[in-house]
């Protein structure tokens, strides 16, 4: 299981990029090749009926996979990958821009952009940036890059916006954070950018230990208007004690939240946007699985999901939000994004 976070308590990235004056690297190019399989498939010994799929779901298009070793794109059924990135090292942060076209990545302090058709690779920042984790995110145009992030001119964590020219605009800061601790414990984090642009989702929270209920409050910023509004306040609910992940739904109706139950659990919850109510999400088929990784599909109502259950059944599928298994993908590896 990809892990897509990188929490710390420490300010080490900020420290570092404050005294250090190396250039800019050049990252190294690598060739694009087809392959004809995603690799092994992970055998399962326990299986799920799959519901029957309604002529109303849409799930076309492109989705993002990470496998161990490579980044590859596929269609929304998991056949026909194509190889995008090979990974030497872990990337706990990629994206790829909403044209299928340029494949992003930040690693060692700076935002890499890779042509998918050519494999030439450009670094977008010219100062070092820190970054504590989460999502890199591109605008609907293409045209930036969303990521929090840490400089010398801003050392606290930031919600930023990165453009090609090495451009960097602090969307949201700590003090822009209505009602919300200032503290160095506290940490700006990008989740998801919506389609249509209006809408970046960011969390606010301090890293907790485990099994410790986190301190955390999910907020979007309006684009338009350049204001933060408040959508969850982790503390005034009991069932998710620590964050993992949120994305927004194709019509900005709802958010698919990842935690970690009380009990220790991976779970997905959806949120909606209207009544700011959460709800668990559970599996009709394999009601006691562990959920992880929930990525929105082309359609409001479905979403592509990790599942693991007694370390046996292993397998990423399509439900939808009543919980209905609607495909099975024969891929090792996670959805990190649906791709036009």
């Amino acid at each position: 299981m990809i892990l897509l976070r990188m929490k710390s308590h420490s300010v080490l990235l900020i420290v570092f990029l404050l005294t250090s004056c190396s250039q800019v690297p050049v990252a190294p190019a690598i060739q694009i090749s087809e392959t004809n399989t995603s690799g092994p498939t992970i055998q399962a010994v326990v299986t799920a009926e799959v519901a029957p799929l309604s002529s109303a779901v849409d799930l076309s298009g492109k989705i993002l996979v990470h496998t161990p070793k490579t980044v590859q794109l596929s269609n929304s059924d998991g056949t026909s990958p194509v190889l995008i990135h090979t990974l030497e090292s872990p990337l706990p942060m990629i994206a790829l821009s909403p044209d299928g076209a340029e494949f992003a990545y930040f690693d060692g302090n700076f935002l890499y952009v890779k042509d998918v058709l050519t494999g030439r690779v450009s670094t977008w920042n010219r100062e070092m940036m820190g970054s504590i984790g989460g999502q890199l995110r591109w605008s609907p145009d293409g045209a930036e890059i969303a990521l929090a992030c840490s400089t010398p001119d801003q050392p606290t964590t930031s919600l930023c916006l990165v453009d090609e020219n090495g451009n960097i605009e602090y969307l949201v800061k700590k003090e822009d954070v209505a009602g919300a601790k200032t503290t160095p414990e506290y940490f700006i984090e990008m989740q998801d950018w919506s389609r249509d642009g209006s809408k970046i989702i960011f969390l606010y929270y301090a890293p907790s230990e485990k099994g410790q209920k986190q301190d955390f409050s999910i907020y979007y910023y309006d684009t338009l208007s350049g204001t933060t509004q408040l959508v969850l306040d982790g503390n005034n609910q009991e069932i998710i004690f620590q964050i993992r992940q949120v994305n927004i739904s194709p019509d900005n109706k709802a958010l698919l939240l990842s935690g970690i139950s009380g009990d220790s659990l991976f779970k997905v919850y959806v949120l909606n946007m209207e009544t700011l109510s959460v709800t668990p999400l559970q599996l009709k088929q394999l009601p006691d699985a562990s959920l992880q990784n929930p990525v929105w599909s082309s359609d409001s109502c479905c979403y592509f999901i990790r599942v693991e259950q007694d370390n046996i059944y292993q397998h990423t599928v399509v439900a939808d939000l009543a919980g209905n298994i609607l495909r099975t993908l024969d891929i090792q590896g996670t959805v990190l994004q649906w791709i036009k």
